[in-house]
């Protein structure tokens, strides 16, 4: 492994941050934009459950 040697100073340690930060924020709209997407094949799957035990009950 590599070792640190000197600390990181403020600014490098701020910048840091802020990458972390963007990629977070990055992960969120991911996540909402996954959780959009199981939302709706999850509502069409129950249309097609609907409709095949409509189907069977004829």
């Amino acid at each position: 492994m590599t070792e640190i040697t000197k600390p990181l100073d403020q600014e490098r340690l701020l910048l840091t941050l802020e990458q972390l930060q963007q990629t977070l924020e990055q992960l969120h709209i991911k996540m909402e934009e996954m959780i959009q997407i199981n939302l709706i094949r999850y509502s069409l799957l129950e249309e097609r459950i609907k409709r095949l035990e409509l189907g069977s009950a004829n």
